[in-house]
């Protein structure tokens, strides 16, 4: 598989691609995915998908975006299929101005197919859409229809409804697993080393945050996954940190990490972030926490 940045340069003849932002890489975009390569098999042509570098609303705003993937996870993803390339639209203020018909003229013009999803849009202000594409007899357009799941729509909105709201348990059936972040292990105040349970801190750059509360976990170091309990929040009962934290507590493990990049995996939540009068109420409702966590291992597991 190759990653190609378009910078401009139109796909290449006899290619069938899946177009969107891909973010989460979900089951909705796993259908764009799936039909690009039963299109691309039959027709023995080259298989890609075309995708962005960043969110147009972070130009388009000027406004941090946070993601269920962001450009390297996403990439990351994208390679598991059974795909000849990725494309890779880097979005600038230029490209957000382009109107329907120069994005086609600039990226889209040579293609066999295009794959797309029923609601999709581009072009200034998302003023072309699937019927744009339809009228367009220079190649074919293929509609995915919408996907849906307990009466939703699948995609990174409802997903991050579910993450926003710490129904994280409830995000593997639409995203296909566990939602998680990857990161690289940061120094923290150590606090948690003081009181029993060290965490390992990771920086979080780029990632959408599930609510603050502490969380049932896997995290994975070095190739391996352990079970553990995470805590996204501020820290009031030690430090009171400011900015958001994502702590893990690894079962089971003791080595020193820092600098290396973990994945964290988000199983279930437990409880809202609380501040104790204490640092032993604290210290005794951690222990619960990793009794509860354990149990729910216990019964995943079996």
């Amino acid at each position: 598989m190759k990653i190609i940045k378009l910078n401009g340069n139109p796909i290449e003849h006899n290619t069938v691609a899946a177009i969107g932002f891909f973010d989460g890489v979900h089951l909705a975009h796993k259908e764009l995915i799936k039909k690009t390569i039963e299109i691309g098999n039959d027709k023995k042509i080259a298989k890609a998908v075309i995708t962005f570098d960043i969110h147009p609303k972070s130009i388009l705003f000027d406004l941090d975006y946070f993601y269920l993937t962001p450009l390297e996870r996403k990439i990351e993803a994208l390679s598991k299929f059974d795909l000849d390339y990725i494309y890779v639209i880097e979005f600038s203020k230029e490209k957000a101005s382009l109107t329907p018909n120069e994005f086609i003229e600039l990226y889209l013009k040579n293609i066999d197919t295009i794959v797309c999803g029923f609601d999709f849009k581009f072009g200034v202000r998302g003023s072309g859409n699937v019927k744009t594409l339809l009228t367009d007899k220079r190649f074919n357009t293929v509609v995915v229809k919408e996907v849906t799941y307990e009466g939703y729509k699948v995609g990174s909105t409802h997903i991050r409804d579910l993450i926003r709201s710490g129904q994280v348990d409830k995000v593997k059936d639409v995203l296909g697993d566990y939602y998680s972040i990857t990161g690289e292990v940061i120094h923290g105040a150590k606090k948690g080393r003081m009181i029993g349970f060290p965490t390992a801190n990771i920086n979080t750059d780029g990632y959408f945050i599930p609510k603050r509360g502490v969380y049932v976990t896997l995290t994975k170091v070095e190739d391996k996954w352990f079970e553990s309990m995470t805590s996204v929040g501020h820290n009031p009962t030690l430090n009171c940190r400011i900015d958001l934290s994502v702590e893990s507590n690894i079962f089971n493990f003791d080595e020193e990490i820092y600098g290396e990049i973990i994945e964290i995996k988000f199983i279930k939540r437990l409880r809202d972030e609380i501040k104790f009068t204490t640092v032993e109420a604290l210290i005794a409702e951690i222990k619960k926490d990793k009794i509860n966590t354990i149990n729910i291992f216990n019964s995943l597991n079996k």
